[in-house]
């Protein structure tokens, strides 16, 4: 991979972010690769360059795969936050980490990215949005209510809770983690439904073929309830009585590149403290 010009994407609220990047900047510039400093992660435009790097937390790392996906661009993680579960490494190791890369010592882990539609009153009104770990389906009221899925066209089950998780493979270890779902391999090619607080003891999750076409109809007991579709906790759209939600696999991929090989157990271990007596 030729490397002649780095976005580096911080997170504002991350004060080691920005001086994070102000120094790989300055590594950057004695290597001869040009680079472009963004602050404002929330929108990113169509910079011509051969790698982002994100600095912040997951979340950034999450806006930056999304919103690099198109261009198929590879984005390098480093943790600027807290947990940091998707980083390739932490803010004191990212000369290192990219000293790795501009030598050709890498690994490039390509990731499912989930593309949402929803459709009311028969007409589109939000199309392709991108999600990395999930598309969330929730009530807004603190009740149960009744989700319809479909899948490939036929009816899969109809949900009674507080509504369903369609998470990727990496998104396995996020919010799905926390309603009880199975961790998963993030190269694996599947889709993974859960339910969130099922009033039933027979719902568990369950693991589909990456191109399962996935709808969901939320049935309210009146025109009052609403629902939200969230798209990784980031983006959220509300729901009415006979919207339909459409949820299948994007044709885009997210690219994690990471110095050196990724180790997906060790980051478990470090990170979840997985295995942990």
């Amino acid at each position: 991979m030729n490397i002649g010009r780095v976005l580096l994407v911080c997170n504002p609220s991350q004060p080691a972010a920005e001086q994070t990047a102000r120094r790989l900047a300055d590594f950057l510039h004695t290597r001869g690769v040009g680079s472009h400093i963004l602050t404002d992660y929330k929108t990113i435009p169509q910079h011509p360059a051969d790698l982002c790097v994100s600095l912040g937390g997951d979340g950034t790392t999450l806006r930056c795969a999304r919103q690099t996906a198109a261009q198929g661009m590879n984005v390098l993680a480093v943790n600027c936050g807290s947990l940091g579960f998707l980083s390739a490494c932490e803010a004191d190791e990212a000369e290192e980490c990219l000293r790795q890369i501009l030598q050709g010592h890498y690994e490039v882990s390509r990731r499912i990215l989930l593309s949402c539609d929803i459709v009311r009153q028969g007409k589109p009104m939000l199309q392709k949005q991108l999600a990395f770990n999930d598309c969330v389906i929730k009530t807004n009221q603190p009740r149960a209510f009744t989700l319809q899925a479909r899948c490939n066209g036929r009816e899969l089950k109809r949900f009674y809770g507080d509504g369903v998780i369609v998470s990727t493979p990496a998104g396995s270890t996020a919010y799905a983690l926390a309603a009880g779902g199975p961790i998963v391999e993030p190269d694996l090619q599947v889709l993974l439904l859960t339910p969130i607080c099922p009033h039933s003891l027979t719902q568990r999750p369950l693991l589909l073929q990456a191109d399962a076409r996935l709808e969901f109809t939320p049935l309210f007991k009146n025109d009052a309830e609403t629902a939200v579709v969230s798209l990784d906790g980031q983006e959220s759209f509300e729901l009415h009585a006979g919207d339909r939600v459409a949820v299948r696999r994007s044709p885009y991929w997210a690219q994690l590149i990471c110095g050196g090989r990724f180790d997906f157990f060790g980051r478990l271990r470090r990170k979840l403290e997985w295995g942990e007596r």
